[in-house]
């Protein structure tokens, strides 16, 4: 999913469309706890071996969520070294919160 900076410019089909993909991607335990977790974070950063730790889960597991929260874009990726990391993409969470923007055509 693209990154949206000004959810108004989109045609309602379209936006429609954004925060079913949003809401899908977060409709999940596992992908809440992780996005919990990454929140919690000290550096609001984590890699798959962290979650494998706090969440209890294989990585093939957590991997699968992490992929579908990047996808639409709540999560960034960051490659460290071997390591993906991965954090909140604040500036996407904003638009889906925000007064001005949040189902504005309901």
């Amino acid at each position: 999913m693209k990154l949206i900076d000004n959810i108004n410019e989109l045609s309602e089909d379209m936006t429609l469309e954004f925060y079913e993909q949003m809401f899908s991607a977060l409709a999940d335990k596992t992908r809440l706890k992780i996005v919990n977790e990454i929140s919690k974070s000290l550096d609001k950063s984590l890699c798959v071996c962290d979650l494998e730790e706090v969440l209890d889960l294989k990585q093939s597991k957590i991997s699968y969520h992490l992929k579908k929260l990047a996808d639409a874009n709540i999560l960034i990726t960051e490659k460290h070294g071997t390591w993906n990391y991965y954090s909140i993409n604040e500036k996407q969470i904003q638009v889906v919160l925000s007064e001005d923007t949040c189902c504005r055509i309901l």
